[in-house]
C-alpha cells in the first residue's frame, strides 16, 4: 500500500460517515416537520385501537399498522418450561411482530385475573431466547391486558457474579382504564419515529425507546406538574373568599386529596357500579340545568358528608334535584367511617364555595386540552413495589403531592424552599423497602437468635416466587414457622415522623407478604383483606406534627385495604368499610412532651404498675382494637371517650407511682432514724455511715422524682386539653410487657439548627424578637428532653435540673435519632434515613459517642451510584441501630459496619449481599459494595480529643468526634493502603504539634488597616505588623509581607504609656465607635491588645477550593483566624506533609464540604486528625530532598490541582513521602487519581446544584 493510502482511506471513510450523518439529519428534520401532525393522527388511531382491544386482531393492527413493526406469526413451544411458567398460560405464547430483532410477544394467561406472579414467571422464561422484547399479556377472556416492559438492573460492575433484579413495568388496558396516558406512551413505540442510523435501527435502540415510554417517573412528574397548576388555581380562588392563606392552602390539599381518593376507589365499582362515577356525577349536574356554581354545595357535599356517612335520605324534598340514577347511587354509597369524609374544622372555618370553573379544569378541559386533569390520567389502586410498577398514578402520589406541597402558599415559593422549615423530602420506595426488610431481619434475629440471621435474610429478602418457595422450605426444615408466625403477628412498628405514611405502607407490604406465607405454611385461612386489616390494627403506628400528614397517611393505609377487600357494593352499606385509625396514626410533637409546661418524658423509667392497672391496660388495648374495627360491642362509642380513658389510666398510673414513692421514702426515713444501743449504752444510728450516705442520696433522687410526678399529676388533672404525649397516647405499648416498640423506622425532617422552631407556631404571627425567643425556648426544651431521656449520658440531675447540653448546632434529625432510640424496647431495631452530615461534623459527636457507648451502630449504608433525594441538596445514609442502654457502656465491645454501595440500592436487594456484609470482620471489597467492620471501642478511641502535644489520656479524654463518612464510606481504597503501609510511620498531627487558630480580633474594621487608613491616622510603625487575612493573598507558598494588603494594630502598652501618640488617638476613636464593648474585645485586659504570640512557620488554610497550599511564614506576620498556625519542632518536615498530595487526600476526606461554591472547610479539630509522617521517619537524604523541594516550590506560584500535581517539582516532593511509605508505582498513581476525583466530585456537585437553582 502506498504510504499515503491509509490517510486517503480514512478521509474517504470520514466523508461517507459525514454524508450518512447529514442524510440522517435531513431525514430527521423532515420527520420533525411532520411530527406534530403525525403524532396527533397516530395517537387518535392508537386510542381507538386500545378502546376496542378485545381479541388478537386489534392487537396485531396496533403493531403492524400503527406502530410499524413487521408481521410475524411464530408459536413458541413451552414443553421444556418449568411448571410455574407453563401452567400460568392457557396456550403457547407466540411472536407476532418484530423490528430488527426486537420482538413483540403475546401471552394469554390461564387465569381470569392478570396475576403479576404469573407474568413474572413467564417473562423470566421467555427472556432467555428473547432479550429485546415487549410482552403483551391478556387474561383468559382477552378483555384485560398488560403491556410489560422489562428493564434490566443497572450494569453490574466488572467481576460481579450476581445479576441485578429485573424491573417489570406495565401499562394496563381494559374496560375500566383511562387510556389517555396509555395512548401517549404506547404511541412512543412507533418504530418509524426512531431516528435512522447508518446501519438501521438496532434492537438496543428500540429497547431504549421502550424503556423511555414505560418510564413511570415521567408520568409521575407530568401528573405532579399538572397537579401544582390546579392546586395553585384552587388555592388562589379560596384565598379570595377568605382572609387566611394557610386555610386556603390546607383546604385546597384536603379537597383535592378527597377527590383523588374517590378516583382510586371508584375503580372498585362501589359508586353506582360505575368506574367513572365522578365524571358521570358531574355530567348529570350539567344536564340537570342547575344554577351555576352549585355543584360543590348542593351535589358534592351531599356525596361527601351524607352518602359516605350513611346519612343520605333520597326522599327529602331538597334532594329532588338529583336524577333517579344518581339518587340510587348515593343511597347505596359505601359507609366510609374513617373520618376522611366527616366535616372538620377546615370545612367549617369560613363560608366558601368551590366554583364550577375548578371542576371544569378537573373533568372537562385542562391546559387547552380535553379531558380535564383528573380524567387525563389512569389511576391504579395498588402501590408499586421495587420490582413491579404500573405506568399510572398510584396512591403513593398522594404522599408525594403532600410532602412536596406541604408549605406552598398562594404567594408562591422558590423550588428549593418548597418544604421550608418542615424539612420534608419524599423517600424513594426502594429505600423504604430495603429499610423495612433490614429492620425486620434485625429484630427477628434479636428475638430468635443470631444463628438464624442468614436464614432470616433468605426469607425476608425473597421477592420472586422461586426464592420464596426455597426460603419457606428452609424455614420449615428448621421448624421455625410457628415461632416466626407468632412474632410477625405481634410486632409493633413506629414511624415517629410518618409524614404521608410511606414507611407504614412499605412495612404493611412486607409484613403482609411474610404473614401470607406463614399462613400457607401453617394451614391458616385468612383473606388478604382480613390479614391487612389485622396488621394495620395490631402492628403499625405513626406520629406526625402536622395534622394533614396524619390524614394522608390514614388515606394511604385505607387504600391498601381497598385493593384486597372482598366486599360487594350491597354489603358496603351495612358494614363500615374503613377502620378507624385515630389511635394508630396520631398528630403531635414527637420530641417535646409537655402538658402545662411539665416535661412528660417518663417512659425511660418504666413505671412499676400494680396488677389491677395492668388489667386495665390489657382492656384498653382490646377496646382500642374494637374501636379500630368499628365493633359495636366496645365500651367507648366516640374517639373522645377513648382518649379520656387513656388520660384517666395514665393519671392512675402516676398516682400509683406517687404512692410507691411515698412508701419507699417512708421506709428509708425509718431506716435512717432507727437507733441501736452501743456497748457504752448510748443510742447510735442503726446503719453505718456509708449506708446512710447512700440512703440520703436515694432520698434526694426519690424526692426529685416525687416532685416531678406530683407536677405531672396536677398537669393531667387541670389541663383542659392534653396534647400528644407518648405515655398517654400509647400507654399500652410503654407500660405493657415489652416496654416500647419493636421497630422504629423513618425519615425524620431535615431542618437545619438555625431554622428549628416550635412546629405548632408560624413565624408570620410574631415580630422578629418574639420569634427568636420562641425558637430559643423550643431548642432548650429539645435539649432538656434528650437529657431527661438519657440522664446518665447527659449527666441530668433531677434535683438541680442541670445537664450536659447537646451541641447547639445539632440539626433537628439528631434529636429524632436520640428520641427514636428511646422508644424502642430492649430487643428492638432502629432504622433511619437521614442527612449524612452527623458522620463528619462537630455536632455529630454527641450522637456518635452515645451510639458507641450505649447502643450499636450496626450498619451505616451509603450509595455512591445514586442519591436517594435527587430533588434536595441532601446527601443521605441509612443507619441501622441497636436499642440503647443508658445505664451501662454496652456498646464498646460491639461492631459497626460501614457499607458503601457502588450500584443503586435496587441492585443489592438480595440476601447474599447482606449475608456477606454481616460476615465481614475487617475490610471486604466486592464489585457491588465495600464494607469496613470496626470495633466500636476502636472508633471511640479514634474520636478522643487530641491534646496540644503528646499521647491521649484515654480515661480522661473527651470524645470529640470522628470522620466516619470521610474515612469509612467515601475514602477510596488507596486510603486504606496508605494506612496499612503507614503503620508505625503515620501519626495524627495533633499528637506531635499544636494546631492553633489565627487571631480572632472581634473587630476587624478596627484592628486591620490598609495604607490609606494608616496614613489618615499617622499610626506609629512600632504598633503595626503585616497580617495575612486570606490565603488568596499569597500567590505562592511563601507569605511575603509586601504582597499583603493590611497591617494589624498590635499594641501591648497601657494608655498612660501611649500619651502623645497617634496610636492613643486611634484607640480613643475606637472607643467612641463602641468597639471596646464587643464581646471578644471587652474580655481582654486591654481591649485593644491582641496579645503577644509565638509565631508559627507553618500555616494551613481553613477554606479550600482546588488550590493545594500550605504556607511558610518566615517573616512572622500576624495570622488571621482564616488560617491555622502549626507550632512544631520540625516545621519543614511537617510543612512537606501538609503540602503533599497525600494531605490533599486526607483534607478531602476529613474536611467539611457543606459550604457554598464547592468550598471545603477544615477546622482545627479536623486538622489535628490529619495523618502526617513522624519526623524520625525521614533520614538525611529525605530531609535534603525536602529542602530542595521547598526551594523549588517557593520560586513559583501555586496553581490549581489539575495543573499542580503534574509538575515535576511537586512530584519530586511527593516522591519523598511515597518512598517513606513504600508505595508502589501503581499505588502512587492511585493517590493522584483519587485526589483529582475527590476534588472534582466536590466542585462538580456544587456546580450542578447551582445550575439546578
Amino acid at each position: 500500500m502506498h504510504p499515503g493510502e491509509p490517510q486517503v482511506l480514512d478521509y474517504l471513510r470520514s466523508r461517507r460517515v459525514m454524508w450518512a450523518m447529514r442524510r440522517s439529519c435531513f431525514v430527521l428534520w423532515r420527520r420533525c416537520e411532520r411530527g406534530a401532525e403525525m403524532s396527533k393522527d397516530l395517537q387518535s388511531a392508537v386510542f381507538s385501537t386500545l378502546k376496542s382491544l378485545q381479541g388478537l386482531e386489534p392487537l396485531k393492527r396496533l403493531f403492524w399498522q400503527h406502530l410499524n413493526y413487521d408481521r410475524v406469526n411464530q408459536p413458541l413451544p413451552r414443553r421444556d418450561w418449568a411448571d410455574s411458567a407453563r401452567q400460568a398460560l392457557a396456550e403457547d405464547p407466540f411472536l407476532f411482530a418484530d423490528a430488527n430483532g426486537f420482538h413483540i410477544l403475546y401471552c394469554r394467561l390461564a387465569a381470569d385475573r392478570l396475576r403479576l406472579t404469573d407474568e413474572r414467571a413467564v417473562v423470566n422464561r421467555l427472556l432467555r431466547e428473547h432479550p429485546y422484547a415487549l410482552f403483551v399479556f391478556s387474561d383468559r377472556s382477552q378483555t384485560r391486558w398488560h403491556f410489560v416492559n422489562v428493564k434490566e438492573g443497572a450494569k453490574t460492575p466488572e467481576g460481579a457474579e450476581r445479576k441485578g433484579r429485573r424491573l417489570l413495568r406495565r401499562i394496563a388496558i381494559g374496560p375500566e382504564e383511562r387510556l389517555r396516558t396509555a395512548t401517549e406512551r404506547i404511541s412512543m413505540l412507533d418504530v418509524a419515529a426512531l431516528p435512522p442510523m447508518l446501519f438501521g435501527v438496532s434492537p438496543l435502540a428500540i429497547q431504549q425507546r421502550h424503556d423511555e415510554a414505560f418510564d413511570v417517573e415521567a408520568v409521575t412528574e407530568a401528573f405532579f406538574e399538572d397537579y401544582k397548576r390546579v392546586f395553585a388555581r384552587l388555592q388562589e380562588d379560596l384565598h379570595r373568599q377568605a382572609p387566611d392563606p394557610v386555610w386556603a392552602h390546607d383546604y385546597a390539599l384536603q379537597f383535592l386529596n378527597r377527590l383523588m381518593f374517590l378516583y382510586f376507589i371508584q375503580r372498585k365499582r362501589w359508586l353506582g357500579d360505575d368506574p367513572d362515577f365522578l365524571r358521570t356525577f358531574w355530567e348529570a349536574y350539567k344536564d340537570a340545568g342547575q344554577p351555576r356554581d352549585t355543584f360543590f354545595e348542593r351535589w358534592l357535599s351531599a356525596l361527601f358528608f351524607e352518602a359516605f356517612n350513611d346519612r343520605f335520605q333520597a326522599g327529602r324534598a331538597d334532594r329532588a334535584h338529583f336524577p333517579p340514577g344518581i339518587r340510587d347511587a348515593l343511597v347505596l354509597a359505601p359507609y366510609l367511617n374513617g373520618g376522611l369524609f366527616t366535616r372538620n374544622e377546615l370545612d367549617r372555618r369560613f363560608p366558601f364555595t368551590v366554583p364550577d370553573s375548578i371542576f371544569e379544569m378537573l373533568f372537562d378541559r385542562f391546559n387547552g386540552q380535553t379531558p380535564g386533569f383528573l380524567e387525563h390520567y389512569n389511576f391504579t389502586i395498588s402501590e408499586d413495589t421495587p420490582f413491579d410498577q404500573e405506568v399510572a398514578v398510584d396512591p403513593e402520589m398522594i404522599g408525594k403531592v403532600y410532602e412536596s406541597l406541604v408549605n406552598i402558599t398562594f404567594e408562591g415559593v422558590e423550588e428549593e424552599d418548597l418544604r421550608g422549615t418542615a424539612g420534608i423530602f419524599y423517600t424513594p420506595r426502594v429505600e423504604i423497602d430495603l429499610m423495612c426488610r433490614l429492620s425486620l431481619v434485625d429484630w427477628l434475629a434479636n428475638r430468635l437468635g443470631e444463628k438464624y440471621k442468614p436464614l432470616l435474610y433468605e426469607a425476608v429478602f425473597a421477592y420472586d416466587p422461586d426464592e420464596k418457595e426455597d426460603a419457606d422450605e428452609a424455614v420449615a426444615r428448621e421448624n421455625l414457622w410457628p415461632e416466626l408466625d407468632g412474632l410477625l403477628r405481634e410486632v409493633t412498628v413506629l414511624d415517629p415522623a410518618c409524614g404521608s405514611g410511606s414507611f407504614l405502607v412499605g412495612m404493611l407490604a412486607v409484613l403482609d407478604d411474610l404473614q401470607a406465607r406463614a399462613n400457607a405454611q401453617l394451614g391458616r385461612d385468612e383473606t388478604p383483606y382480613e390479614r391487612r386489616k389485622r396488621i394495620i390494627g395490631q402492628s403499625l403506628y405513626g406520629v406526625d406534627v402536622m395534622d394533614w400528614a396524619v390524614h394522608v397517611a390514614e388515606l394511604r393505609l385505607w387504600l391498601q385495604l381497598m385493593v384486597e377487600t372482598p366486599l360487594q357494593p350491597a354489603e358496603l352499606k351495612f358494614r363500615p368499610l374503613l377502620p378507624n385509625l385515630s389511635f394508630k396514626v396520631r398528630p403531635g410533637d414527637s420530641l417535646v412532651q409537655e402538658v402545662g409546661g411539665i416535661n412528660f418524658a417518663l417512659h425511660r423509667t418504666h413505671l412499676d404498675i400494680p396488677r389491677a392497672l395492668k388489667g386495665r391496660l390489657t382492656q384498653l388495648k382490646g377496646e382500642k382494637l374494637k374501636f379500630y374495627h368499628g365493633d359495636r360491642t366496645g365500651r367507648f362509642r366516640t374517639e373522645a371517650e377513648l382518649k379520656q380513658e387513656e388520660r384517666c389510666l395514665f393519671r392512675d398510673i402516676l398516682a400509683a407511682r406517687q404512692h410507691a414513692l411515698d412508701n419507699r421514702l417512708k421506709g428509708i426515713r425509718r431506716q435512717l432514724s432507727a437507733t441501736q444501743m452501743n456497748l457504752a449504752g448510748e443510742a447510735t444510728q442503726a446503719v453505718d455511715a456509708k449506708t446512710a450516705q447512700a440512703l440520703e442520696a436515694e432520698v434526694a433522687t426519690l424526692e426529685a422524682e416525687q416532685g416531678q410526678v406530683a407536677k405531672a399529676l396536677d398537669a393531667v388533672r387541670t389541663a383542659q386539653e392534653v396534647p400528644f404525649v407518648w405515655d398517654i397516647a400509647f400507654v399500652e405499648i410503654f407500660e405493657g410487657d415489652e416496654g416500647g416498640f419493636d421497630v422504629v423506622i423513618g425519615n425524620p425532617p431535615y431542618v437545619r439548627q438555625e431554622r428549628i422552631a416550635p412546629p405548632d407556631k408560624r413565624e408570620d404571627d410574631y415580630d422578629p424578637d418574639e420569634w427568636r425567643e420562641l425558637k430559643k425556648e423550643y431548642k432548650e426544651k429539645l435539649r432538656r428532653s434528650v437529657a431527661v431521656a438519657y440522664p446518665r449520658f447527659f449527666g441530668y440531675k433531677p434535683t438541680s435540673g442541670k445537664f450536659r447540653k447537646l451541641d447547639g448546632k445539632s440539626d433537628l434529625y439528631v434529636y429524632f435519632y436520640l428520641h427514636g432510640l428511646s422508644l424502642l424496647n430492649e430487643q428492638g431495631s432502629f432504622c433511619f434515613i437521614t442527612s449524612n452530615s452527623w458522620l463528619d461534623v462537630g455536632y455529630g459527636k454527641d450522637l456518635q459517642e452515645f451510639l458507641l457507648k450505649h447502643s450499636q451502630a450496626k450498619m451505616i449504608l451509603d450509595n455512591e451510584a445514586k442519591r436517594s433525594f435527587s430533588q434536595a441538596d441532601v446527601n443521605t445514609i441509612i443507619a441501622l441501630l441497636g436499642p440503647p442502654d443508658d445505664r451501662r457502656p454496652v456498646g464498646l465491645d460491639r461492631t459497626t459496619r460501614f457499607v458503601m454501595f457502588k450500584v443503586p440500592f435496587e441492585e443489592v436487594l438480595s440476601p447474599v449481599v447482606f449475608q456477606e456484609i454481616e460476615e465481614a470482620t475487617g475490610r471486604l471489597v466486592r464489585p457491588e459494595f465495600r464494607v469496613i467492620a470496626r470495633q466500636q471501642r476502636d472508633l471511640h478511641e479514634e474520636g478522643l480529643a487530641v491534646g496540644k502535644k503528646g499521647e491521649v489520656r484515654k480515661a480522661a479524654a473527651r470524645y470529640q468526634g470522628n470522620k466516619w463518612g470521610g474515612k469509612y464510606l467515601r475514602a477510596p481504597d488507596i486510603f486504606f493502603t496508605i494506612l496499612e503501609k503507614g503503620k508505625g510511620k503515620l501519626v495524627r498531627l495533633g499528637d506531635i504539634a499544636e494546631v492553633r487558630f489565627g487571631i480572632k480580633t472581634g473587630a476587624n474594621e478596627f484592628f486591620y488597616l490598609d495604607e490609606e487608613r494608616i496614613a489618615e491616622w499617622g499610626i506609629e510603625e512600632e504598633f503595626l505588623k503585616p497580617v495575612i487575612k486570606s490565603p488568596r493573598e499569597c500567590k505562592g507558598i511563601l507569605v511575603r509581607p509586601a504582597e499583603l494588603r493590611y497591617k494589624a494594630f498590635m499594641c501591648h502598652l497601657d494608655k498612660r504609656e501611649l500619651r502623645g501618640t497617634s496610636a492613643l488617638r486611634y484607640i480613643e476613636w475606637g472607643e467612641e465607635q463602641g468597639f471596646h464593648r464587643r464581646p471578644s474585645c471587652s474580655g481582654r485586659l486591654r481591649w485593644y491588645d491582641l496579645g503577644a504570640r509565638e509565631f508559627a512557620k507553618v500555616l494551613y488554610p481553613m477554606i479550600h477550593s482546588d488550590r493545594p497550599a500550605a504556607f511558610w511564614n518566615s517573616d512572622n506576620v500576624v495570622v488571621d483566624h482564616n488560617l491555622f498556625e502549626i507550632l512544631t519542632n520540625e516545621p519543614l518536615l511537617i510543612w512537606s506533609c501538609l503540602v503533599s498530595s497525600l494531605q490533599i487526600l486526607f483534607r478531602e476526606l476529613f474536611g467539611r464540604s457543606s459550604l457554598g461554591q464547592g468550598a471545603l472547610k477544615t477546622e482545627g479539630v479536623d486538622i489535628r486528625k490529619f495523618y502526617v509522617l513522624r519526623p524520625e521517619v525521614f533520614g538525611a537524604a529525605a530531609t535534603t530532598a525536602i529542602r530542595e523541594g521547598f526551594d523549588a516550590l517557593s520560586r513559583r506560584p501555586i496553581y490549581s490541582l489539575a495543573n499542580e500535581i503534574s509538575r515535576p517539582d511537586r512530584r519530586a516532593l511527593d516522591t519523598v513521602l511515597f518512598d517513606a511509605l513504600g508505595l508502589t508505582k501503581r499505588e502512587r498513581e492511585k493517590v493522584y487519581k483519587a485526589v483529582v476525583a475527590l476534588v472534582q466530585r466536590r466542585l462538580e456537585k456544587a456546580e450542578s446544584l447551582s445550575q439546578k437553582r
